[in-house]
């Protein structure tokens, strides 16, 4: 296995704006290909497929020239929330929905569009009432692995499961490569802008023969349609069984299953989409932000380039934290954050709320706030684990650990012990996503059978809970979630628009 990484830039706007250049993560794309390709040193012969996956609910317009128009709206940009309050404005409302849109969307869809603005239908219209001279001038809206595909073959097609933020299409039959008129009429967007839908676990086509000079790839080789990076990181962490559980710490916290049915609460916005895997749902369970808060706590609080000369980051940075965070003792003297850089979403939304540092006293020292940013993010874990499992119908017994956060020893024990399972941590855990990508190629393609996943995913190591700390992190589990409503009107207060 060959693994090569890139860097994409995230622009953030006032106002709630969040951006990357697709251009340039594109560049990046060709040049990880590349050098992955000559590293592997595997026989251009023998490549027979490419598979990609990305973040979601984003939103890339791009020309008739296949040229993005404007920056891509990544998942963190609330622009739009005007936009979804409008459209799905009724009488009666509930919870800040006209009940009769609020129904139909849940019992098509699975979501309505999301009063944070999120998600694509804010995106897009945010450029069609803000930027109309965008609007005009989109051929095609795309999520980023759409985009890639595209990009790769030439064809601009999408799935229900990688459209599902548009709000536009019928998710309840798995295989469903149709949009709903009527969705699309509530969304207020022209249908002739969205993509041509193939079927989950469909191939795009054969790599468009420029691209195939390019990265010295044979014309035939196979493009198979994209997946979210959290599905495919859940597969590439071993988890394929129904009802197996993974959460990936990675820029975002997210907790999700394979499960045959599609559902949704609307209580705790945990819900369905279809997944690349046949008649098989994966469990949108996300958090808000994850190992974001701690790269902003040491790039922006510990590290940062400032008169006070302590940056840049050092290349031990995380592994300094990790040692401080082992010093502090379970509980951090009371000390806790909130890790809700970029708000919450599952299991309570609030799209106005932030990190906060919370009971600091004359006793607190470094240590305990580097422990407690971990204990947070476990918190926020032990918070949603309840409504999941009613919403999966049985106890959670076990997680697989991806992303950034599962090479750390110190969280991977305090999440265990926050949780009171098992945490299995996957081997390569920041490239999972990659690795699940390649193995739902594989059962695509029919080299491999999906119950084989878990046993080709390797578990770095098992972490077993302390029991010992079970009453303290419940007790500060009811803090936890008491700050979260407590702080709602001041966060609405300090940051509404």
């Amino acid at each position: 296995m060959a693994i090569e990484r890139g860097h994409t830039d995230t622009i953030f706007i006032p106002g709630g704006g969040a951006e990357q250049d697709a251009n340039q993560w594109w560049s990046e794309i060709k040049r990880t290909m590349k050098k992955v390709i000559a590293v592997a040193g595997i026989p251009k012969e023998k490549i027979v497929a490419i598979g990609t996956c990305s973040t979601y609910s984003n939103t890339i317009p791009i020309d008739e020239n296949g040229d993005p128009v404007m920056n891509e709206m990544i998942w963190m940009d609330s622009r739009g929330a005007s936009y979804n309050a409008a459209i799905m404005k009724g009488f009666p409302m509930v919870k800040g929905y006209g009940l009769g849109k609020l129904l139909k969307m849940v019992k098509r869809v699975g979501i309505p569009p999301l009063l944070s603005g999120i998600d694509c239908v804010g995106h897009m219209g945010f450029i069609k009432t803000q930027r109309p001279e965008v609007y005009r001038k989109t051929y095609k809206f795309l999520e980023p692995m759409d985009f890639i595909t595209f990009r790769l073959t030439g064809k601009v097609t999408s799935t229900i499961g990688n459209i599902m933020a548009t709000m536009s299409v019928d998710t309840r039959k798995w295989g469903n490569i149709q949009y709903d008129d009527e969705l699309v009429k509530m969304i207020g967007i022209d249908k002739a802008k969205l993509p041509d839908l193939l079927p989950n676990n469909g191939i795009v086509g054969s790599l468009d023969p420029s691209i195939a000079k390019e990265m010295d790839l044979m014309p035939s080789t196979q493009v198979l349609c994209g997946s979210n990076d959290n599905m495919a990181a859940a597969l590439g962490a071993g988890v394929a069984n129904d009802y197996e559980s993974a959460i990936i710490v990675g820029t975002s916290l997210y907790m999700t299953s394979f499960v045959p049915f599609k559902k949704t609460d609307l209580d705790h916005l945990i819900l369905t989409i279809p997944s690349l895997l046949e008649n098989r749902y994966s469990v949108m369970g996300v958090q808000g932000s994850g190992g974001k808060n701690i790269e902003f706590f040491l790039g922006n609080l510990i590290f940062p380039q400032d008169k006070f000369g302590t940056g840049p980051l050092p290349d031990n940075a995380y592994e300094t934290l990790d040692h401080l965070a082992a010093e502090a003792p379970a509980g951090c003297n009371g000390a806790m954050f909130l890790p809700w850089m970029t708000g919450t979403i599952v299991p309570a939304e609030n799209p106005y709320a932030k990190s906060v540092f919370f009971n600091l006293g004359m006793e607190t020292h470094r240590k305990h706030i580097c422990r407690s940013v971990m204990e947070g993010i476990a918190l926020n874990n032990l918070w949603t684990k309840k409504p999941m499992e009613k919403f999966l119908g049985r106890k959670i017994e076990s997680y697989r650990l991806s992303g950034g956060g599962a090479r750390s020893n110190i969280f991977c024990q305090i999440l265990a012990d926050v949780l009171g399972v098992p945490i299995h941590a996957a081997v390569d855990p920041l490239a999972v996503s990659a690795k699940g990508t390649a193995l739902g190629a594989f059962i695509t393609l029919g080299y491999r059978d999906k119950g084989e996943l878990s046993g080709i995913a390797k578990v770095r190591q098992t972490y077993n809970p302390n029991e010992s700390t079970r009453m303290l992190y419940d007790k500060m589990l009811t803090q936890f979630v008491d700050l979260h409503k407590r702080t709602k009107p001041v966060f609405k207060a300090l940051n509404a628009k």
